[in-house]
């Protein structure tokens, strides 16, 4: 088993701790007020200032991993089994064809898209109203889909485990990644880690993150697009 090193645990608070606050209590908040009142062009810094947090914070962790001469496979980045790789890349690809049929369904249904919105009312201000937002979330889903795969089901497992074995570090990582989006309000922390449940079930299976990057991605797609295609109907959301 690997043993940390300091900047471990320095990682480990910008990830679990400090963005967290940040986004709770400063950057959302800030988000909501701009998008209040109008401010032009805030969901778009936003969604850049989170790209460029996300991926420089993967590229800090990816450099410091390297740097430490640790195995890749210690973040789920190499060393999977053909059968599982094979396994876990099956159920990405299931998951993705039910979320194409759940986004033509909701599409298809005249009380889809009003549903949508009103499932959104905590996300409303994060989620792209116009085109240009629309493409650029797209990028975000992507950043995302990579990026929080390797922090948190790569890196914070991987921290955790040292100390209190794979069981308990899957459970834990769990719940620090629902309250890595506290800023949404606790339901959401609650579905967001139940999501990653399921996340970790699928790395482990798959002994990779790859099938667990691209359900991800495809999810966030999903839930942009349906979002996207709600918010800027002209029909008016409750």
């Amino acid at each position: 088993m690997l043993h940390h090193v300091a900047l471990d645990h320095v990682l480990f608070v910008a990830i679990a701790i400090v963005s967290p606050i940040l986004d709770a209590f400063w950057i959302y908040p800030r988000l909501r007020r701009q998008t209040s009142a109008g401010v032009t062009g805030a969901r778009e810094r936003f969604y850049r200032l989170a790209i460029a947090t996300e991926w420089a914070l993967a590229a800090w962790l990816l450099l410091a991993w390297s740097a430490c001469r640790r195995p890749w496979s210690g973040l789920w980045l190499a060393g999977s089994s053909p059968l599982g790789l094979g396994a876990g890349l099956a159920a990405a690809a299931i998951v993705a064809g039910l979320l194409w049929m759940q986004h033509q369904a909701v599409v298809g249904r005249p009380d889809g898209l009003e549903r949508v919105r009103r499932q959104l009312a905590a996300a409303i201000p994060l989620l792209p109203h116009s085109t240009r937002e629309h493409r650029l979330f797209r990028w975000l889903a992507l950043t995302a889909g990579i990026c929080e795969e390797i922090m948190f089901r790569g890196f914070v497992l991987w921290y955790i485990r040292v100390w209190t074995g794979l069981v308990p570090a899957a459970v834990i990582s769990c719940v620090v990644f629902g309250l890595a989006h506290a800023y949404l309000g606790s339901l959401h922390v609650l579905r967001t880690a139940l999501f990653g449940v399921f996340m970790v079930l699928l790395v482990l299976v798959s002994g990779s993150l790859w099938p667990a990057m691209i359900v991800h991605t495809a999810v966030d797609l999903n839930s942009g697009d349906l979002s996207f295609r709600a918010l800027s109907a002209r029909t008016p959301a409750p």
